[in-house]
């Protein structure tokens, strides 16, 4: 199908505006410290492992992630899965910059660290939802993702869970945050993403330019 240019750049900022929302809901389940979900857990313990911020880790793994879709399972890739491989980590790292510059604390309460977590969990599922409505290339994590539940020949669902528990085990070995944020996480942010993504491709249906161009 063919798109013009302002369509294109149109699609290109929806994709901006949701990875950079989930980069800042992440920041804000680590903020929390109610726990974070799997994947952020193994960023953060490989951070402190490293010595170096969640955000770069982040980044690194996306990379890594866009590298192996690019190997293995090209036709998933397009103009979103770099914005979101490259970009998401960065997001991390510039709110962590702005907690900090505006001198904030991270809750002194159970209640106030778990309404902060859940906040954290719903915002990342909605920025998750947001870069995938122009349909602009799936993430990187989620081009391996396909490829690997076609290899294994097994639903998206069970390959999902099983990437997470890896990601789950090696962050609390290496040190992540391990809480009852984890479990909100691994189950929250899915269903947070599945009811955004519904709701907004029913409520934004033909305003938003979808697919790549010809």
């Amino acid at each position: 199908m063919k798109r013009s240019l302002a369509s294109q750049l149109f699609q290109t900022a929806v994709v901006l505006f949701g990875t950079i929302l989930c980069g800042f809901a992440i920041q804000l389940e680590l903020f929390s410290g109610a726990g974070v979900d799997p994947l952020t857990m193994f960023e953060e313990g490989a951070g402190r492992t490293l010595g170096t911020a969640t955000g770069n880790v982040a980044l690194a793994v996306n990379c890594f992630m866009l590298l192996l879709a690019l190997l293995f399972n090209r036709r998933k890739i397009w103009v979103g899965t770099v914005i979101t491989a490259l970009l998401l980590g960065p997001s991390i790292n510039l709110a962590a910059w702005m907690f900090h510059s505006l001198g904030l604390l991270p809750p002194a309460t159970w209640p106030g660290k778990l309404a902060m977590c859940l906040a954290g969990v719903l915002l990342c599922g909605a920025g998750i939802a947001i870069y995938m409505l122009p349909d602009y290339g799936v993430g990187a994590m989620e081009a391996v993702m396909i490829l690997l539940s076609e290899k294994l020949r097994l639903p998206y669902g069970p390959t999902r869970i099983a990437m997470d528990c890896t990601w789950g085990v090696l962050g609390f070995l290496l040190g992540g945050t391990l809480g009852v944020g984890t479990i909100i996480g691994a189950f929250g942010i899915g269903a947070s993403m599945d009811f955004c993504y519904r709701r907004l491709s029913k409520a934004l249906e033909s305003k938003i330019p979808t697919g790549r161009p010809e």
